[in-house]
């Protein structure tokens, strides 16, 4: 209650603009072959110029047909980053840093599907010169099966109110995993063990940049992959 109001007295407004800079999507995959396919062709149908948005899959030691289906896109760009042995979703992002071109770097899950336009609004607040990094809305689609998913779904809706407001007062303390974008000069490499989108945020807002949250780059995953992983 106390953060929503504030956020209604001292809101600080995010200066943002269309436009287009060149931008690296890393996808950290790990034994993703029933999704891999799908997230590939999600991430080629994105409403972004083409020589704009680099595509990078960085396999984590995966052991299934994930780097076969993968290496299948080659011709359409898609970059694959084939990584042993398996270190974790950080260790692969500290590992595929260094060969993404983009000026803004986001990241993703492979089980996570991007609505057309979600890198454009993404990026918008990139236009203010004080953002250095803005985490994108994530969709739950319940399956209908488990009862558990309605607690998943309330907990998450606060959580996404409470990153509505921080963002609207200064800066997140966190961002979403399922998207998630830096500046690239910002990205600091991290301890494996640590968890990146709650790490790097506060290594940019430490550095003095603001860290917000667009509700309308818009991105989906289904309940039953979330409750499956346990």
């Amino acid at each position: 209650l106390l953060i929503g109001v504030l956020a209604i007295f001292l809101k600080k407004p995010v200066k943002k603009a269309d436009i287009e800079p060149s931008v690296s999507l890393i996808i950290v995959a790990y034994n993703e072959e029933d999704v891999i396919r799908e997230k590939i062709e999600n991430s080629l149908d994105l409403d972004y110029p083409k020589d704009k948005l680099e595509i990078i899959v960085a396999s984590d030691g995966s052991t299934d047909r994930t780097n076969e289906i993968v290496a299948e896109y080659s011709s359409q760009g898609v970059l694959l980053n084939a990584l042993t042995p398996n270190g974790g979703p950080t260790s692969a992002q500290n590992r595929t840093v260094p060969i993404a071109k983009g000026d803004i770097l986001v990241f993703s899950d492979a089980n996570v599907m991007y609505r057309p336009e979600a890198i454009r609004k993404l990026v918008r607040s990139f236009n203010d010169p004080k953002v250095g990094g803005v985490s994108g809305e994530l969709h739950f689609i319940p399956s209908g099966e488990d009862p558990s998913e309605r607690n998943e779904t309330a907990y998450w809706s606060y959580e996404t109110f409470l990153k509505h407001k921080e963002s609207a007062l200064s800066s997140m303390t966190g961002s979403s995993g399922a998207m998630y974008a830096l500046r690239r000069g910002l990205y600091t490499p991290l301890d494996e063990a640590s968890i990146g989108d709650f790490a790097q945020p506060l290594k940019v807002a430490s550095q003095g940049w603001r860290v917000v949250y667009e509700p309308e780059a818009v991105s989906t995953e289904k309940l039953e992959s979330i409750t499956a992983r346990g």
